[in-house]
């Protein structure tokens, strides 16, 4: 794999311009041509239509680009691994999850992970569920955390677990006293919202929204109301709210978990460990 043609694309691909490109990268502009005719002729595909208005990607091009940044990031990966062959922690495994789990069982999971396979070495990304599944099917990434795959035919997709969304109050005991003028819906996901709206199409589209956990819960301090929260973080927030109480009769809402990763690694001895931890750590919750 050559890297200087690859970033020289990406290059050309973002300035549209072979001389701002020759400038950027402090090269000629000749030498920029010459690096993007020998890629389109190991590829055998043209990937710019030059014109005196610059340089316009083709749908050749914009194809290559995804596969671009997945080599970039393997041999990024290939090359860590390398450098870090001699150290005692040889193991590597490169995990990636939604920013949602760390306040769950993410890191106790991390905990019990490291104590049952010592010399394991990890690298962990947090990041959303769409970057998650190209991060896995490109290589990147051993396993990713998610709540909502999509099922490609090259990735492994399992359930491993179930969280519940528990409706909390600081105005109302009951279901029929949640007023939506107080309501606020967090879109945690689109499994969440699909369920909440299924169930309570009166509060599908109160005065206030958020995509947002924390901004809710802030809002809910300030001035009261509903909401949905995550039961792993009914107690925090509790704590922080005293007058804070579960409506008795609301609908609990599950919010099934998922592992993702590439059948390539299915059989990976890393890869097993991880989610044998992670299925009994699941397990324990019921």
């Amino acid at each position: 794999m050559n890297q200087l043609l690859i970033r020289t694309f990406l290059d050309v691909l973002e300035t549209r311009n072979f001389n701002r490109t020759a400038d950027r990268l402090n090269i000629t502009q000749s030498t920029v041509s010459a690096r993007i005719r020998q890629l389109e002729e190991e590829l055998g595909a043209r990937l710019f239509e030059r014109g005196r208005g610059g340089a316009e990607p083709t749908i050749s091009g914009i194809r290559f680009e995804t596969h671009c940044h997945s080599m970039l990031n393997l041999w990024g990966n290939a090359k860590r691994d390398v450098e870090q062959g001699g150290n005692k922690l040889s193991r590597r495994l490169y995990i990636s999850a939604q920013y949602s789990l760390i306040r769950s069982f993410f890191l106790d999971w991390i905990d019990d992970l490291q104590e049952a396979v010592p010399d394991l070495a990890m690298h962990i990304e947090i990041n959303f569920s769409y970057q998650i599944q190209r991060d896995v099917l490109s290589g990147v990434c051993d396993i990713g955390l998610l709540f909502a795959p999509q099922y490609l035919p090259d990735l492994i997709v399992s359930e491993v677990g179930s969280d519940e969304y528990i409706m909390v109050s600081t105005t109302a005991e009951y279901l029929h006293d949640v007023r939506i003028e107080d309501y606020i819906k967090v879109a945690y996901t689109e499994y969440f919202t699909r369920h909440h709206d299924e169930q309570l199409a009166h509060l599908s589209y109160p005065a206030l929204s958020a995509g947002n956990d924390d901004f809710a819960v802030e809002q809910l301090k300030r001035r009261g109301g509903t909401l949905y929260l995550p039961s792993y973080v009914m107690k925090s927030v509790a704590d922080t709210i005293p007058n804070l109480k579960v409506v008795k009769d609301a609908p609990v809402i599950p919010q099934p978990l998922y592992s993702m990763v590439h059948i390539r690694k299915r059989n990976d001895p890393h890869v097993v460990a991880a989610l044998k931890e992670l299925k009994a750590y699941t397990e324990s919750w019921s």
